[in-house]
């Protein structure tokens, strides 16, 4: 590709925000014209932010808007955006220290030049004050989409409100139309032409189709048909519907016709390297499109391509790793039976071709298995350093409870069928310490967050099989998880610890109550951040004061690393990000016995 006319410039840098580096760029988002840019940020790695708007000649203007949370940023035109506010907070509580329930989130609009204090309220759901809108703009910007859903559920409710052409110059609440208005699958709106509005469904297909649904008849024409793969992400150029499907977890990209599209049309493929596609832009009125591709060993590859010509994907550039050879590392994919035979559990392997294949080598199993999310291959500065100094091996588990496989994966291993998400894992341990490369003494396990309690519970359930245990920002205390910030929302995954019901569920696997006198537990890391508002601190200093506890001499030693100025993760400058990767792999390396390699 020929290079740019003129020099890159930046228009903006994230880490000059602040003087310590913790304030993170959260969400960002141009106007029609691209006259003017949103963006939205956090302090402290708290999940409060603070929308703040600047020209395309970089120059910033005066109004910031407060109390934003869980919020994406919908431009109208280039007079104001919509975004989800929540009520303040008490006076004298600190953002990012509360626990009090995250609730009565509502859309607002902003419109420049204005006082933030005097928004309009667009639309709230005063009778569900634990339900969350989320806002889009149609492209025409004629129609405001609202996204409804009930915590972490993977279903959610579409109401659509016309926007008045008088709108920019008064803006006022707005009557909805309850498009889809029962919990009958998840739509993502994709964009429209006219009244033909398109989504991606899991209604009648748990691995995702195309749809059109007329406004407001919501008279409903199927486009593209489920696939025996997963409908990854979806997006829309001029007239042209990329599709990104999960096959074996791997990306692969396809392209669609709009125009005359029904189920039996026939998309185009793109040939991309093996991996994951982290991103993909486009704009509904332009063709070009471009993406970038990673793996566990690629850092990330970026393509341009034009739509009206799909034979062009052209290179735009390869981020590069000093010292890095993508060729020094294999990576395979295995598939582990589960517990109960019942399904084959997806794990990459990548191995360093210098270590020896016949003796135990320090190894890592990575896992996170809930809420639908899956565990595509990324690359990982730490992890790398981890395979080429330390001597190690990485393994990533796609347990049930993630979206490798659709609804039926993800409700395989939620709720009541939790359990299934540790003895995934825990297979995917003894597959890894019955080879000649790894043993139990040699295996160090790790997750964050939901995947916290996943090494937690495991380490309880098989002390035996590992021989060290990292817990991020990990979700600990099963029994009262619901009742700070943002916890209720994953009920979803979890249930109700209210409910009998539920509550006989988590009783098997809370970490914290789960822990037994005189058993020898692994030597166990926590990790959390004094900031942390979605996963409060507590839950990891719960654990670790009760391992503690309950063996002081036995097992261990049981050790807490809390950030000051730190959260769930975002807002973390470098030099934080770095000096917790150095004391995580420390202690990996310390009780694992791998030695660093030049």
């Amino acid at each position: 590709m020929s290079a740019p006319e003129k020099d890159e410039e930046v228009f903006l840098d994230p880490n000059t925000l602040s003087e310590d580096g913790t304030t993170a760029l959260r969400a960002a988002s141009w106007s029609e014209t691209d006259k003017y840019f949103a963006y939205a940020v956090s302090e402290k790695g708290s999940d409060w932010c603070q929308i703040r708007i600047m020209g395309a000649d970089k120059v910033h203007l005066t109004e910031q808007v407060d109390w934003v949370k869980f919020s994406g940023i919908a431009w109208y035109k280039d007079s104001g955006f919509f975004y989800v506010r929540f009520p303040p907070l008490k006076e004298g509580q600190q953002k990012g220290k509360e626990t009090d329930e995250a609730v009565n989130g509502a859309v607002y609009y902003h419109a420049l030049g204005t006082d933030p204090t005097t928004d309009t309220r667009i639309v709230d759901i005063p009778d569900q004050p634990k339900h969350m809108p989320q806002p889009t703009v149609s492209d025409c910007h004629k129609y405001l989409i609202v996204s409804v859903t009930d915590g972490c559920e993977p279903k959610n409710l579409v109401w659509v409100a016309d926007i008045p052409a008088d709108f920019a110059t008064t803006p006022r609440a707005l009557d909805t139309c309850k498009l889809i208005n029962t919990w009958e699958g998840e739509y993502d709106f994709l964009g429209n032409d006219g009244a033909h509005m398109y989504f991606a469904t899991t209604k009648d297909a748990p691995r995702k189709k195309i749809v059109a649904i007329e406004y407001p008849t919501a008279t409903v024409t199927d486009l593209v048909s489920e696939r025996d793969s997963v409908l990854n992400h979806v997006t829309i150029a001029k007239d042209k519907l990329l599709l990104s499907y999960l096959e074996h977890v791997k990306d692969v990209l396809y392209v669609h016709n709009i125009e005359g599209l029904t189920p039996a049309s026939v998309p185009t493929k793109i040939e991309l390297p093996v991996g994951t596609i982290t991103s993909i832009s486009t704009c509904r009125d332009k063709t070009l499109v471009s993406l970038k591709v990673t793996s566990f060993t690629l850092p990330g590859r970026s393509y341009t391509f034009d739509v009206t010509d799909l034979t062009n994907l052209t290179k735009f550039r390869d981020d590069v790793v000093e010292g890095l050879n993508p060729d020094d590392f294999e990576t395979t994919q295995v598939f582990v039976p589960s517990e109960d035979g019942s399904v084959q559990i997806p794990m990459f392997i990548v191995t360093p071709n210098s270590l020896p294949k016949d003796q135990p080598n320090p190894t890592l199993l990575y896992g996170y298995g809930g809420f639908n999310i899956s565990l595509t291959p990324s690359f990982s500065p730490s992890r790398l350093v981890f395979m080429k100094n330390l001597g190690g091996i990485f393994a990533c588990a796609n347990i049930r409870g993630g979206g490798e496989y659709g609804e039926a994966w993800h409700n395989g291993g939620r709720k009541a069928n939790k359990t299934n998400c540790f003895t995934d894992f825990i297979q995917c341990a003894k597959y890894l310490n019955a080879q000649p490369y790894c043993s139990p003494e040699r295996l160090a396990i790790m997750g964050g967050s939901n995947g916290g309690l996943l090494v937690a519970a495991c380490a309880n359930m098989a002390p035996e099989q590992f021989g060290a245990v990292v817990a991020q920002v990990g979700v600990l205390d099963m029994y009262k998880f619901h009742k700070f910030t943002i916890g209720h929302a994953w009920r979803s995954d979890y249930g109700d610890p209210d409910v009998e019901e539920d509550f006989k569920v988590v009783q098997t696997y809370s970490p914290i109550h789960n822990v037994k006198k005189g058993t020898k537990y692994p030597p166990i890391l926590v990790v959390t951040g004094d900031h942390d508002d979605r996963v409060v601190p507590l839950h990891s200093l719960k654990y670790i004061a009760t391992l503690q506890d309950a063996n002081p001499e036995v097992g261990g030693p049981f050790m807490a690393r809390v950030e000051t100025s730190g959260g769930h993760g975002a807002g973390k400058p470098t030099s934080k990000v770095i000096a917790e990767s150095a004391d995580t792999y420390a202690f990996i390396a310390r009780y694992l016995k791998a030695e660093w390699k030049e």
